[in-house]
C-alpha cells in the first residue's frame, strides 16, 4: 500500500514542470478584487510569456504584481504537482522580442487577435509535488486515531 508524500520542488524542477504544460492561471487584482484568468503561456529565460488582446485586462496589468500558477494531476492515483510564480507583469512592445516569443510556440486558445505580449518576471518560484510513497500505509502515517 502507498500513501501520498508532499515534497517541495526546487527552482529548476519548477521551471521544467511549467514548460511541460500549455495552460496556467494568472492571478491579479482588478477593481480592488482578486481575479484569475486561464492563459496559454511559455517559459523562456527568467520570465513567463503570454498573449493577450488589445484593450483587454492585460493592458491594466503593465507594471503590476501578479501571481501565476500551473499544475497537473493524476485523478486515479491522487498525485500531481503545482508551481506558483510571483512577479511583475510588463507589456512588451519591442518588435524583436515579440517576434522571438511568438515564434516559439506561444499560441493562444482564445480567439484572435492576440497581438499583445505580456511578460511575467519570475521573481519568486515555488512548487510542491504530491507523490505516492511505496511501503507506507495509513496506520503508520497518521498514528493512532
Amino acid at each position: 500500500m502507498s500513501v501520498p508524500d508532499l515534497a517541495p520542488l526546487g527552482p529548476a524542477s519548477c521551471r521544467a514542470l511549467l514548460a511541460s504544460v500549455p495552460l496556467g492561471r494568472l492571478g491579479f487584482v482588478r477593481d480592488g478584487r482578486p481575479a484569475i484568468r486561464p492563459v496559454n503561456f511559455t517559459v523562456a529565460g527568467e520570465a513567463i510569456w503570454l498573449r493577450a488582446g488589445r484593450n483587454s485586462w492585460a493592458d491594466l496589468l503593465d507594471g503590476q504584481p501578479v501571481t501565476f500558477e500551473a499544475d497537473a494531476y493524476d485523478p486515479v492515483d491522487h498525485t500531481g504537482w503545482s508551481v506558483i510564480v510571483t512577479g511583475i507583469a510588463t507589456l512588451t512592445t519591442d518588435i524583436d522580442t515579440m517576434a522571438a516569443q511568438f515564434g516559439v510556440g506561444l499560441r493562444s486558445w482564445a480567439p484572435p487577435p492576440r497581438d499583445r505580449l505580456l511578460r511575467i518576471s519570475i521573481d519568486r518560484i515555488e512548487g510542491r509535488r504530491l507523490a505516492l510513497r511505496p511501503g507506507a500505509d495509513d496506520t503508520t502515517e497518521s498514528g493512532p486515531p
